[in-house]
């Protein structure tokens, strides 16, 4: 099969911008997709059919609107009543279902995840979208849906960066409106991120 290119490859030249001489603690980067898959069911049904899903996948059941489940490498968002993302770190481990009782939906290629990384990437990303990104609200494990340069995207905090999964299409828009606001505090931009 053959490989997605990144939606940001013309922008994810290891450089430093914005304030300063010093060496910028915030970093801006993509991390790998691997796989994203939307799990999603039928309200008579969901919650049994994605439980059983879920718990093939190692996760303790469909989880709660959010916080992010994790089950080894792979992370539950429950998005919406009969809505799950998967995100996976490869094929083969992607669950088989199904597809009349629990369709699965690859989302792979229709987005992109940006990672922003450092001690002031709360503080950038406080200015680009609507909510509150205190820790004491909005602590390592959640996530949620919001809006960034009018595209909609997941905004996940991890305990050492925030993974923003964009749509594609929106991702370069997205990508130039971190930079843009990064400068005043300087950035370097990296690699992929695991």
């Amino acid at each position: 099969m053959a490989e997605s290119r990144s939606a940001l490859a013309e922008h994810l030249h290891p450089s430093r911008h914005g304030a300063g001489l010093h060496v910028p603690d915030l970093m801006l980067g993509e991390a790998p997709m691997g796989k994203l898959l939307q799990l999603s069911g039928w309200p008579d049904s969901f919650e049994r059919a994605g439980a059983t899903v879920m718990h093939s996948l190692g996760f303790a059941g469909i989880g709660a609107f959010g916080v992010v489940q994790q089950a080894g490498e792979a992370l539950a968002f429950r998005c919406a009543p009969e809505r799950i993302l998967l995100h996976v770190p490869s094929e083969s481990a992607a669950p088989v279902v199904n597809p009349t009782m629990t369709p699965l939906l690859d989302l792979s290629h229709s987005r992109t995840r940006i990672t922003v990384a450092g001690g002031q990437a709360g503080d950038l990303l406080a200015r680009v979208v609507p909510i509150d990104l205190d820790v004491a609200v909005f602590p390592p494990g959640y996530f949620v849906q919001t809006g960034l340069h009018g595209a909609g995207v997941l905004l996940h905090r991890r305990m050492d960066r925030f993974d923003v999964y964009v749509p594609r299409s929106y991702a370069v828009s997205v990508w130039h409106t971190l930079c843009e606001n990064a400068q005043g505090f300087g950035y370097r931009v990296g690699g992929p991120a695991a």
